[in-house]
C-alpha cells in the first residue's frame, strides 16, 4: 500500500493539533474498531464515514487554525487598545538613617489617555512621606510620559519594601477604569556608625572662631558711609531752606533791555496801527517801556501814571533827550487811550523809534541807587 509522507514540521503540527488521536507513521499502528490504522495511510477511512486520515487532518487542522486565530484577535480587541506602561524607581536602594530618598513613578501612554497616580498617606510601610511634587508631562517618541516624584525618609534601620502602588488610567473613549501596579522596591536603611557605649560621653566642641575678612566688613562700611551722606544732605538742605535759598539754583534772569527790544520788534511786525488798532498799539508799546523801566531801574512803572514815572528819582538821572522821548511817547499814548485821539502815521512811527532809542540809550546807563539818594536827602534835611 502506497503511503504519502510529509516533512517533519507537518508531523510536529499534527502532533500539536491532535496529540492523543493520531499516531505518527513510524509508530506502531493504532487500531480503530480492532483494525490497524496508520496516520498517513490515505486509504484508511475515519470512523463515521468515508473520510480518510489525510483529509481529516487537512480539514480539521485548518478549522483549528481559524478558531485559534479568531480567539487571538478577540483577546487583542478585548484588551485595552492603548496600554499604559508603569515603572517605579528610586535614586538609591541604600541610604543612611534620616536621609531622603526620591521615589519616581512614571507612566508612558498614548495621547488621550488619563492617568491617576496613587495618593500616598503620611507613611508608607514604615517610611515617612516628606513631600509630593507636582506631575510633569512630556512627549517622548510620539508618546506621553507623565511622572511624579515622592520624597521618602526612614528613622529606623533595617529593610523596607515599597509595596506595589496602583496607577489608575482611562483609555480614550472608554470610561472603564484600568489599573496597573508598580513593582516592589526594597530599601536598605543603614546606621551612621557603631557607638562604643563603654566610653564616656564627650561634650560638644566649642564654636570655632574665624577671622573677619574685608569682604565681610565691606557691607557695614558702605552702610556707615551711606548713612553719613544722607545725614549731611539733610543738614545741607535744611540750612539752605532756613536761609531762604532754593534747593535748585535758578538760571540768571535775562537783561531787561533784551526782553524789551525783542517785544518791540514783535509788536512792530504785527502792523497794528496800519490795521486801525491805534489804542491796542499804543497800549502795548507803553506797557513794554513800563516793564523795561521796572526791570532796569526797579521803579514800579506798571502801577504809576505818566507824571509819577517822569518824576521818579531814577528817571531824573537819565539823559534829557531820553527823558523827552519817554515823555512824548507816554503822553501820546494817554491821548490815544483816554481822549480817543487819532495820531498820524508819522506820530505812530515816531513813537516806535522813540521806544527803541530810549531802550538802546538807557541800557548803557548805570542806575543810581534810589535808597542812598533818599537817605542822603533825609540826612541833608
Amino acid at each position: 500500500m502506497k503511503k504519502r509522507y510529509f516533512g517533519h514540521y507537518q508531523n510536529d503540527f499534527i502532533r500539536l493539533v491532535c496529540p492523543t488521536t493520531f499516531a505518527y507513521e513510524n509508530s506502531q499502528p493504532s487500531t480503530i474498531n480492532n483494525k490497524p490504522f496508520h496516520l498517513l495511510d490515505e486509504s484508511r477511512s475515519f470512523p463515521g464515514g468515508n473520510l480518510s486520515a489525510m483529509t481529516f487532518t487537512r480539514k480539521f487542522g485548518c478549522r483549528f487554525l481559524i478558531v485559534a486565530a479568531a480567539l487571538l484577535i478577540l483577546c487583542v480587541l478585548q484588551s485595552p487598545a492603548q496600554d499604559v506602561q508603569v515603572t517605579a524607581r528610586v535614586d538609591s536602594n541604600n541610604i543612611l538613617i534620616g536621609d531622603w530618598i526620591r521615589l519616581h513613578i512614571e507612566a508612558r501612554h498614548q495621547e488621550g489617555a488619563q492617568v491617576q497616580f496613587p495618593a500616598l498617606a503620611d507613611s508608607l510601610q514604615g517610611m515617612e512621606v516628606v513631600r509630593r511634587d507636582s506631575i510633569t508631562t512630556q512627549k517622548v517618541n510620539q508618546q506621553v510620559l507623565e511622572s511624579i516624584t515622592y520624597t521618602l525618609t526612614a528613622f529606623d534601620t533595617g529593610t523596607f519594601v515599597i509595596p506595589p502602588l496602583p496607577v489608575t488610567y482611562f483609555t480614550p473613549g472608554d470610561k472603564t477604569p484600568h489599573s496597573a501596579e508598580t513593582p516592589p522596591i526594597p530599601i536598605f536603611v543603614h546606621s551612621v556608625g557603631i557607638v562604643d557605649t563603654s566610653k564616656d560621653i564627650k561634650d560638644i566642641k566649642p564654636p570655632v572662631s574665624l577671622s573677619i575678612t574685608f569682604a565681610e566688613m565691606l557691607p557695614y562700611i558702605l552702610g556707615v558711609i551711606g548713612i553719613g551722606a544722607v545725614s549731611w544732605l539733610v543738614y545741607y538742605l535744611l540750612k539752605k531752606r532756613k536761609r531762604g535759598e532754593t534747593f535748585i539754583p535758578q538760571a540768571p534772569p535775562r537783561p531787561a533791555h533784551e526782553i524789551a527790544l525783542e517785544a518791540l520788534r514783535a509788536l512792530e511786525s504785527e502792523n497794528m496801527w496800519q490795521r486801525g488798532l491805534m489804542k491796542e498799539y499804543h497800549s502795548q508799546l507803553t506797557d513794554i517801556i513800563r516793564a523795561y523801566i521796572e526791570g532796569r531801574y526797579h521803579v514800579m512803572a506798571l502801577e504809576m501814571i505818566t507824571d509819577e514815572i517822569l518824576i521818579a528819582p531814577a528817571i531824573k538821572t537819565l539823559d534829557p533827550q531820553a527823558r523827552e522821548q519817554l515823555r512824548d511817547m507816554l503822553v501820546l499814548a494817554d491821548l490815544v487811550k483816554f481822549a480817543k485821539f487819532q495820531p498820524t502815521p508819522e506820530e505812530n512811527t515816531r513813537s516806535m523809534r522813540s521806544a527803541h532809542s530810549f531802550v538802546e540809550v538807557t541800557m548803557q546807563h548805570t542806575p543810581v541807587p534810589v535808597r542812598q539818594e533818599v537817605v542822603s536827602e533825609g540826612v541833608a534835611s
